[in-house]
C-alpha cells in the first residue's frame, strides 16, 4: 500500500458497495450509500472525528471478517479515500454525492428502502446522532431553525414514516409528494450549506482555541506502538496500515 490516502474513485465505490453488502459482515453493518452519507455528516461537522472512532461504528462495533488481509487493506483504503474525499470538499467549499448515491428522477422514489438517497440520508442521521452534543452546543441560537430545516432536508428520505412526521409538521401544505419534490430540489443547496455551517463553526473554534486537543492527542497511536485491537502486531502492521488513518480493530 502506498503511504498516502488516494483519491476516491468509482472503483472504490465498487469495492465498498459488494464488501459492506456481503453476508459476511456483522449484522448492522452500514452499507455503502449509508456510509457516504454517516462520512458525509461527521467530515462537514463542528468538530472532526477520527478514524479510530467511526470505523468500528461502521461495523456496528464487531470484526469486519475480511477474508483475507489484502481485502482488508484494500477496504481500509477505500474507506478513507471517501472520508478524505469529505475532508477535500471541506476545504474547498464544493460537496457532491458520491458515485453510486445519486438522486432517482422521481423524487417519491428516493424513499423506497433500496434507494441510494433514502439510505444516504439515514447514514447521515446516524452522524447526527452521533453529533448531537456538538451540534447543539456550538450552533448559535439565531441559527437554530435554519438548522433545523437543513437537517430536516437532509434526512427526509431515511424512510416514508419520518418523511409523512415532517409532512405534518409543516401543516401539510400540498400533498406528501409535492414536499417530496420541494426537497429532492434543495438537497444539493442543503448539503452546502451544512458543510458551510460545520466548517464555519469549526474554524471559529480553530481560531480560539477551543477544539479538544487532548481529545486529538489521544486518538494518536505510534506506528511502533502495540495496536490496540490486541493482535499483538505493531500498529504499522495492523490497523494502521494506511498512513495517518488511526483506524479502529475492526478488520481481522
Amino acid at each position: 500500500m502506498t503511504s498516502t490516502v488516494p483519491l476516491f474513485t468509482d472503483t472504490h465505490a465498487t469495492l465498498l458497495t459488494r464488501f459492506l453488502s456481503s453476508p459476511l459482515r456483522p449484522k448492522d453493518t452500514l452499507t455503502y450509500p449509508q456510509l457516504a452519507g454517516f462520512l458525509f455528516c461527521l467530515a462537514n461537522g463542528p468538530e472532526l472525528i477520527p478514524p479510530s472512532e467511526w470505523i468500528p461504528l461502521v461495523f456496528n462495533d464487531q470484526e469486519a471478517n475480511s477474508e483475507t488481509q489484502d481485502e482488508a487493506e484494500q477496504v481500509l483504503q477505500a474507506m478513507m479515500a471517501l472520508y478524505d474525499e469529505c475532508i477535500r470538499e471541506r476545504s474547498v467549499g464544493g460537496v457532491s454525492l458520491p458515485a453510486g448515491c445519486e438522486i432517482r428522477p422521481w423524487a417519491m422514489d428516493n424513499l423506497s428502502a433500496d434507494a441510494p438517497l433514502s439510505q444516504w440520508a439515514q447514514g447521515f442521521s446516524i452522524g447526527c446522532d452521533y453529533l448531537e452534543e456538538v451540534w447543539n452546543e456550538y450552533t448559535p441560537d439565531e441559527l437554530d431553525e435554519e438548522f433545523g430545516a437543513l437537517l430536516m432536508t437532509l434526512t427526509f428520505f431515511t424512510s416514508p414514516k419520518l418523511a409523512e412526521v415532517y409532512h405534518q409538521e409543516t401543516k401539510g401544505n400540498g400533498t406528501l409528494e409535492q414536499l417530496a419534490q420541494s426537497v429532492m430540489e434543495n438537497f444539493p443547496e442543503a448539503m452546502s450549506e451544512y458543510a458551510h455551517l460545520g466548517r464555519s463553526i469549526y474554524q471559529a473554534r480553530l481560531e480560539v482555541g477551543d477544539l479538544d486537543l487532548e481529545h486529538s492527542a489521544r486518538t494518536k497511536i505510534g506506528r511502533n506502538d502495540p495496536c490496540p485491537c490486541g493482535s499483538g502486531k505493531k500498529f504499522k502492521k495492523c490497523c494502521g496500515l494506511t498512513k495517518g488513518t488511526n483506524s479502529g480493530p475492526v478488520f481481522h
